[in-house]
């Protein structure tokens, strides 16, 4: 009986740790250089479909901020990356030039 208490305390300290740890899905949004060759059908990029139309790709990540590396799936993927957002913040432009850069 003392072991199944102190195991559900565990798994619930656990569970609780991880929930306050794991980062929430902000919104992402890239705008290409040309219009999506798929518009008006998911992309998958990041291992995640993407809805895009016209020039801009929408989704959800679990991140924070921008990264250059995520932009590069997508520019590897789809094409020339022209802006880069995650919730409020954005790739700045040196940021978008290497995202747009060829891979060495």
């Amino acid at each position: 009986m003392r072991l199944n208490i102190m195991l559900t305390s565990l798994v619930i300290a656990l569970t609780a740790s991880t929930a306050i740890a794991a980062p929430k899905a902000s919104p992402v949004t890239v705008k290409f250089a040309s219009p999506v060759a798929q518009s008006n059908h998911a992309v998958i990029v990041l291992n995640k479909a993407w809805n895009c139309v016209g020039d801009t790709c929408v989704g959800t990540l679990e991140r924070r901020n921008p990264a250059v590396r995520d932009c590069r799936q997508f520019k590897r993927t789809v094409g020339p990356v022209v802006a880069f957002s995650v919730g409020t913040k954005s790739l700045n432009a040196a940021d978008i030039a290497a995202c747009n850069a060829p891979a060495r």
